[in-house]
Parts: C-alpha cells; sequence; structure tokens
C-alpha cells in the first residue's frame, strides 16, 4: 500500500510538472486566456503566465519528492485545483465543450468538461492521498525547487519589450495587386476606410505568436476592419496556421514575392491604414498590442 501511495504520488507531482512546462511553448494561448478573463492586460499578462507555470512546477516538485511543508503544499494545490475548476466551469458556460481548454498548451486538446472530470479526480486523489512531514535533513530541497519553478519559466521563455510603439508613416501606397480574400474571393478595395493589414508567415515562429494575440483580440468575431496576409506555398500550412491561432479575420493568401514587397524585411509586419495611406506601421513579435486597439473597428450593435 505504501509503495502504490508513492506511486500515485510521484505520477501527481509529474502531471503538475508536466501542465506548467507544457504551457511555455507556446506561452501565447496561455497569455490569451488571462486576458481573455480580464484578469490582466497584455503589457503585465508574460510575467503573470510565467508565475502561474512556476506555481505549478513548484508544486509539482514538492509533491513529487514528499515536501508537504506542514500542510502548506496540499493545501496550495486543492486551491489550484479548485480556481481551475471555477474557471473551466465559466469556459463551458460562456464558450461550450467544443472547444480547447488550453490545460497543457498546445500538446494535448482536452474540453472543458474533460479537465474538469480530471481535476475532480485529482482533487479526491489528494484527499486519500498519505502525506508525510520529514524533510530528510535536506530542507533546503523546498528552496531550491523554489528558485528552480519560477526562475526557469524567465529564462527558457524570455519576456520582451510588451510596449514597442509604432513608427507614425504618411505614405501613399498602391495595393491594387493584392489578391482577392481566400474562401470568400472578394476583393477589398484598401483606399476607402480605415484598415488594419497584417502580414503573417507560416514559417515565422515570431508570427505565429503574434497571431495568437489576433485571434484572442477577435474572439467575440466583432472586428471588421483587420485583413490578415499570409505567406506560404502550401494551402495546408495556410488552413493549418488559420486553426491553429483562431484568426477570425478575412485572409489573403499570398504564394509568390509580391508579399515581401508589401510587407517588407521584418515580420510580422502590421499596417494602420486611412484610405490607403499608410499612417502607422509595427514591426516585429513585441508590438504593442493596447495601441494597436485603438485603431480597430469593433462592428458593435448600440
Amino acid at each position: 500500500m505504501s509503495i502504490l501511495n508513492t506511486i500515485i504520488r510521484i505520477l501527481i507531482g509529474l502531471f503538475f510538472i508536466f501542465s506548467g512546462i507544457s504551457k511555455l511553448f507556446p506561452i501565447e494561448p496561455f497569455e490569451a486566456t488571462l486576458v481573455n478573463l480580464s484578469i490582466t492586460n497584455w503589457f503585465f499578462v508574460p510575467f503573470l503566465a510565467r508565475v502561474i507555470i512556476g506555481i505549478e512546477i513548484f508544486l509539482g516538485l514538492c509533491i513529487t519528492f514528499n515536501f508537504w511543508l506542514r500542510n502548506f503544499i496540499y493545501i496550495s494545490t486543492q486551491t489550484l485545483l479548485i480556481l481551475f475548476t471555477i474557471y473551466l466551469i465559466f469556459l463551458l458556460y460562456s464558450e461550450g465543450n467544443d472547444i480547447d481548454c488550453g490545460c497543457f498548451g498546445n500538446w494535448f486538446s482536452l474540453s472543458p468538461i474533460s479537465s474538469i472530470i480530471k481535476n475532480l479526480i485529482l482533487i479526491t486523489i489528494l484527499l486519500f492521498i498519505k502525506r508525510t512531514y520529514y524533510a530528510w535533513g535536506l530542507k533546503f530541497l523546498p528552496l531550491l525547487f523554489l528558485l528552480i519553478s519560477f526562475s526557469l519559466p524567465f529564462l527558457i521563455n524570455k519576456v520582451g519589450l510588451q510596449n514597442v510603439q509604432a513608427t507614425p508613416l504618411n505614405q501613399k501606397i498602391d495595393w491594387s495587386g493584392l489578391p482577392a480574400t481566400y474562401l470568400e474571393n472578394k476583393t477589398i478595395n484598401f483606399d476607402e476606410g480605415n484598415n488594419i493589414l497584417v502580414f503573417f508567415s507560416t514559417s515565422c515562429p515570431h508570427c505565429e505568436s503574434a497571431a495568437y494575440k489576433f485571434g484572442t483580440l477577435n474572439n467575440k468575431k466583432q472586428i471588421k476592419n483587420i485583413i490578415v496576409i499570409i505567406a506560404t506555398k502550401k494551402e495546408s500550412s495556410l488552413t493549418n496556421f488559420i486553426a491553429k491561432t483562431s484568426l477570425n479575420y478575412p485572409i489573403i493568401w499570398m504564394k509568390d514575392e509580391l508579399f515581401f514587397n508589401y510587407s517588407g524585411g521584418t515580420l510580422p509586419a502590421i499596417y494602420y491604414l486611412e484610405n490607403g495611406v499608410l499612417k502607422k506601421r509595427w514591426t516585429g513579435k513585441y508590438f504593442n498590442i493596447e495601441e494597436l486597439s485603438s485603431f480597430v473597428d469593433f462592428n458593435i450593435a448600440m
């Protein structure tokens, strides 16, 4: 019985460690979840997301090595599971069950109901698992675990600048060379109105990171002035990129070098246009999404 208890305890600890690490690559979907819940904004979310991941890893290490710190680890773990379950219930109510809860990043897909059941099982097992309160003379280990857990997310997935401002411009560009939209086959007149053009390549990791943010920005499908232009040779790469990042925008698919004539040499590239005139440009992964949001046209009925 003691051996079985040890095996179960170690498996639960490893489960928490894996749950934390799996959210690190990519971390953007987890960050997007925290922003969607209005817990924080895009500037602070890179720090909060890594702290939460650190908490998961720390709890997992302590459980694995049987350090309960006078029930502190037990209470903290149960509290975390209850909070995650409350979030999952909210997610199930607001979005339904046909979505990925994001509990394991992009490694495994779990529906909210499946994840709720998983959490209830973990809560129940932790209620009955035998806990010991000795430290084998290794009282320094929890401090070492704390250092590892909270430094690791920041070291292996560093936080970059989050408030890079747009470059102001006033440049007239001929956009007539852009093809019609993918699927709808609709030609867009960029010389009318205010539009935001977003240039991504499916082979660009920074583009994928930025695409997660854009997917979150339009999770209610209310934005009407953002057009996403994606470069790739294969249609399968295009559809996978769109599905993976939840891009709910008109998509223009480009397969030739004309894409780089428009996007320039740095990706992702984001342009704000007023009646066809390029007014602002953001380039690179660390654009200021809150500054960008001020130019977004939300199609909300009053």
